[in-house]
């Protein structure tokens, strides 16, 4: 059999054309509520949250998401040799679309397909709302039947890990003035209902940051808080603005920022952090504040992504929770809930073709 590689993203609007587009499809994915009343919600918010968030994108000369996951899947397959097996990029709310990836991918003859989410951390708005859009693109292209299997996150890989601290300790070498920095690490925030639900992604992130500074042997003050609230619901927390105002307070004057669950630059650490917290802190009495930059093409990420894809690709059709990552034994899927973590699978992964691996 041929296996082809899907790599899924975000995406992102590259110009004002796909904005309104982009944010519909992202608000018709994450607000709450049964698909018919998202979808008119999405409608109605997306021309109005548009207004606002346009000058933003404009600022950054709008989102290079796209092209950023792009170049890696291109590193990954240079990287891969000449044995590489095809490989496509797909957006999961702009071009290229994760139907027309996995249309390339099958004009390639792939036959089973092998989808890795660029997403660190499993949570359910990332690599569960990624996995949910292959399985629907799928059966919309007449191939409901086609072997997938979906790859498990990465969060405590040793090349995920070498490459975060990697972007720390190449910032922190940089920065100037005296004295300890304050290590911040900013992950995008969830509602506080996705916890209710069993959601990993707070013990994930935890957890990177917990052996990225082991690796680096970091000594001085480092936190954790989470950005981009949206909505009058409860979010995790601290945020990150409030986190900024904390150290300000206390005195802190060295602040390097981290955007741990972020792979590739986008409006969130371009505008959000560069721009507004950059801003925040400054006011706050903090005189230098460093940001160690996304992922990109950063080789040990480019390392991990290779070994993540290879490893899966041994594996496929093997289960494993992908919450608690025990492996579970061929029953494990038709089960429908993890018996350890008691995580409750989506049916296209309890009932379906592939597995978590």
């Amino acid at each position: 059999m041929k296996t082809g590689i899907l790599f899924l993203n975000f995406g992102g609007p590259t110009g004002d054309a796909e904005l309104v587009p982009f944010l519909r499809n992202l608000l018709s994915d994450v607000l709450p509520g049964p698909g018919f009343m998202k979808r008119f919600l999405a409608n109605r918010i997306a021309p109005a949250r548009a207004k606002k968030v346009r000058e933003n994108y404009t600022r950054i000369g709008w989102s290079p998401l796209v092209g950023e996951t792009q170049a890696q899947v291109d590193a990954v397959r240079a990287a891969w040799g000449p044995d590489a097996p095809p490989m496509a990029a797909g957006m999961m709310f702009t071009a290229p679309t994760i139907r027309d990836a996995l249309r390339s991918l099958l004009d390639q003859g792939a036959d089973r397909i092998l989808a890795v989410g660029l997403f660190p951390h499993w949570s359910f708005a990332t690599s569960g709302g990624a996995y949910d859009m292959v399985h629907h693109a799928l059966q919309e292209l007449g191939h409901a039947e086609l072997p997938v299997h979906y790859a498990r996150a990465f969060f405590e890989h040793p090349d995920y890990i070498e490459s975060l601290a990697n972007t720390i300790r190449h910032t922190a070498e940089t920065m100037q003035g005296e004295g300890p920095i304050d290590l911040l690490f900013s992950a995008h925030g969830v509602p506080l209902s996705y916890l209710r639900r069993g959601d990993p992604y707070p013990d994930h992130v935890r957890e990177s940051c917990r052996l990225a500074v082991a690796k680096l042997g970091w000594s001085d003050p480092w936190h954790l808080a989470w950005q981009s609230r949206l909505g009058p619901v409860k979010w995790l927390g601290p945020s990150t603005p409030d986190l900024i105002h904390q150290l300000g307070v206390r005195g802190a004057k060295r602040l390097l920022v981290v955007p741990v669950s972020f792979v590739g630059e986008h409006i969130e650490t371009l505008d959000e952090i560069d721009r507004e917290y950059v801003e925040h802190a400054h006011q706050l009495g903090v005189t230098h504040v460093g940001r160690a930059p996304a992922l990109g093409l950063e080789p040990a990420f480019i390392r991990c992504l290779v070994d993540v894809s290879k490893t899966t690709m041994e594996r496929f059709g093997a289960t494993s929770c992908s919450r608690c990552l025990i492996p579970q034994d061929a029953n494990h899927r038709r089960q429908g809930t993890c018996p350890q973590c008691k995580f409750v699978f989506p049916p296209h992964l309890s009932q379906g073709n592939g597995g978590i691996a």
